[in-house]
């Protein structure tokens, strides 16, 4: 008697959960150590029951790093879109670009840290559409803070921003709170400083402060963490 077909619900339940743990799998023993074969003895599932959700590990990966960015990608949507100050605005991806990284440590290692294959690995192969998916959300977070720091320019009357400069500013913010994410998930900014919480804020105030020349009282929130 054949097995009955799986809704599109249990579907996407089987495929987060492969994903899930080829990303756990990729954080633990890194992306060239990863093989269909492996994930399916960690899931308790066969490699050929696997391939039926997923071709092959390159799949998967950017499979996981179109979801993490897409994630990102929405949080900042919605501040794009809402009604706040654009200095504000600014100010609310910085802290969320923070959270996210902290409060998804596999997601951002693998986004982030990793010495994984990219867009360029993939070109004029198969997988280049699939890439080229995963490249565009990417840079999408990229673009969102570029017109963020383009719109405070205009709204605070100074002078106009070239998107140069602007693409200028987005890489240096990103590269300190880049910094940031990763001495909170390797435990050792909770080494040298109890109040972590304070000192993300504060970071961000003078990041604003010394690039755009923003003055903005952000909130103290907690940190959370899945570590």
């Amino acid at each position: 008697m054949p097995k009955p077909v799986r809704s599109a619900v249990e579907v996407e339940t089987v495929k987060k959960k492969i994903l899930d743990t080829a990303l756990a799998m990729m954080c633990d023993d890194g992306f060239d150590v990863l093989s269909m074969r492996k994930l399916a003895l960690r899931l308790g599932m066969t490699a050929a029951n696997i391939y039926n959700y997923y071709n092959n590990k390159d799949e998967l990966y950017l499979a996981i790093q179109t979801n993490g960015f897409q994630m990102l990608c929405d949080r900042f949507q919605v501040i794009a879109a809402s009604a706040l100050p654009e200095s504000d605005k600014l100010a609310a991806m910085m802290r969320d670009y923070v959270d996210f990284g902290i409060t998804n440590p596999d997601y951002y290692e693998i986004m982030f840290s990793r010495n994984t294959p990219k867009y360029a690995d993939y070109k004029n192969t198969d997988m280049e559409p699939a890439a080229a998916i995963e490249k565009q959300a990417a840079l999408r977070v990229a673009e969102l803070t570029t017109q963020g720091i383009i719109s405070y320019s205009v709204s605070a009357g100074k002078a106009p921003l070239s998107a140069e400069d602007a693409g200028y500013i987005t890489i240096a913010l990103w590269s300190a709170l880049h910094g940031m994410v990763n001495l909170y998930n390797s435990r050792v900014l909770q080494e040298v400083e109890a109040a972590a919480d304070i000192l993300v804020n504060r970071l961000v105030r003078d990041l604003l402060d010394k690039f755009l020349g923003i003055s903005v009282d952000c909130p103290i929130e907690p940190l959370t963490s899945d570590k």
